[in-house]
């Protein structure tokens, strides 16, 4: 009896040390149990997609691979938007800057001060009033 127990013992011995050598095959892979985050791309990314997200929830909390995951997305998504915001405020600058430039100078009268073709009417007209009454 002490003959088999001693066999038994070298048997689950030898077991271990070939599975620990990897002679024992592999464990089967599993897909993980988690949702993919339903996000669009960063270019169509708005607020109404953030608010809607439900992010997957562990024993412990938020898994912290997901919550990393979107938070870089919406990094990467404000981050374009305010490239793009950038661009079109210094273009709307540009354009009215050439606009103010380009503006046509209109004269009163002969050697009168110029003025901008924007200026109001009323104010003309009260230039030219004073110059009428004068030669009265």
């Amino acid at each position: 009896m002490l003959v088999l127990l001693i066999v038994a013992g070298l048997a689950v011995i030898g077991c271990v040390v070939a599975v620990s050598l990897g002679h024992g095959g592999e464990l089967a892979v599993f897909p993980p149990d988690e949702p993919t985050l339903d996000l669009p791309g960063a270019d169509r990314l708005t607020a109404a997609d953030v608010a809607a997200l439900r992010l997957p929830i562990s024993l412990v909390g938020y898994q912290t691979n997901h919550v990393d995951e979107t938070l870089r997305r919406v990094a990467v998504a404000l981050r374009e938007r305010d490239e793009r915001i950038a661009l079109l405020e210094r273009r709307v600058a540009d354009l009215l800057a050439e606009r103010s430039r380009n503006r046509p100078r209109v004269f009163s009268a002969p050697g009168g001060v110029p003025q901008q073709a924007g200026e109001p009417a009323a104010e003309r007209w009260s230039d030219d009033r004073a110059d009428a009454e004068e030669s009265w």
